[in-house]
């Protein structure tokens, strides 16, 4: 199959830093970038020798006619974009947070005829977790029952921002893992209007299972930013800063001696990245970025529909608004 030609809707540090560099290993053709900072647009076209530059999306989709359109921006313009794109039968990415409401989702969500949109909630697509969700639903693990994860960043713009903008992505993750979550609640001890500490509680609708979702935006980005702890009846998996993962099964019973071997049907199992491993697969491929995106492309170019669409993250986006409305309190 022939490249397929893309256009871009956003240059600024995340896709001229990350996301950009890692589409260059896919099947694509830069047709046109966008951008309404002039200084932005010139960097990137420049460093990339991409396509046309422009300063209006839909002037560029219109003139260009691409086969797909990335966006990564903001909420209000992944939502404009997307729904510019959809309503004319074009599949769009775009980057977390997709939009501002639910409302705003099941609407892009009844777009999605004969184009789909994808979302990049990335932790869908991280490796560790995937293992996680195959480890969870194992008749061994049996009923899952806790749910503990952290998620921690510095300051950000402001607390609601970091709200929105950070601790949806472990709303996602637990979804994604759990299935539907309710009784959504919040507690919150604020520093000032920019660094604070959250506990999200609820319960997962499926299994009954109760969970925890920690974040601060107190913490350097260099610190250890996240965690994951799922306890089922038959063992827990851990999985520390997406690097390492522990499936602690119930271990068989040893004399005073103890035997000098590992069980393979009992012990703990344990998964950490390797040194080699982004060469082989990209520098990203563990946080699940460059995944995301070659499912993206891979599904467009193919007319078939990618792994994380928007009708899959409107439960998020009520878990988000539930959210937002205790903490405005």
């Amino acid at each position: 199959m022939s490249n397929l030609s893309i256009a871009l809707v956003g240059c600024g540090n995340f896709p001229f830093n990350t996301l950009y560099p890692m589409l260059r290993n896919l099947p694509i053709t830069l047709r046109g970038v966008c951008d309404t900072d002039p200084a932005k647009l010139d960097r990137f076209a420049r460093f990339f020798n991409a396509g046309n530059r422009y300063a209006d999306y839909r002037e560029m989709i219109t003139t260009e006619k691409p086969d797909a359109v990335i966006c990564v921006v903001n909420a209000d313009i992944h939502y404009e974009t997307a729904k510019f794109c959809l309503s004319r039968g074009i599949p769009v990415f775009v980057e977390k947070t997709p939009c501002q409401t639910a409302a705003q989702a099941e609407e892009l969500s009844a777009l999605q005829q004969g184009a789909y949109m994808a979302v990049g909630f990335n932790r869908r697509f991280v490796t560790a977790y995937m293992m996680t969700k195959e480890i969870i639903h194992r008749p061994e693990f049996g009923a899952i029952s806790m749910y503990y994860s952290k998620f921690n960043a510095s300051p950000y713009a402001s607390t609601d921002y970091f709200v929105f903008n950070h601790i949806i992505h472990h709303l996602d993750l637990a979804r994604y893992l759990l299935g539907e979550i309710t009784d959504v609640q919040v507690q919150s001890r604020l520093r000032n209007d920019r660094s604070g500490a959250f506990a999200v509680h609820f319960a997962a609708r499926e299994s009954g299972a109760i969970g925890t979702i920690q974040a601060a935006s107190m913490l350097e980005e260099a610190y250890p930013m996240e965690r994951l702890d799922i306890a089922g009846t038959g063992g827990n998996v851990v999985a520390d800063n997406l690097r390492d993962l522990r499936y602690n099964r119930t271990a068989p019973a040893r004399d005073i001696d103890f035997a000098r071997t590992l069980d393979n049907a009992g012990d703990c199992l344990s998964w950490n990245l390797s040194a080699g491993y982004g060469i082989v697969r990209g520098i990203f491929s563990y946080l699940g970025l460059e995944a995301e995106l070659e499912d993206f492309i891979a599904a467009a170019r193919t007319g078939s529909k990618p792994s994380c669409t928007i009708d899959l993250c409107v439960g998020t986006m009520r878990a988000m608004e539930k959210i937002r409305q205790i903490f405005s309190r």
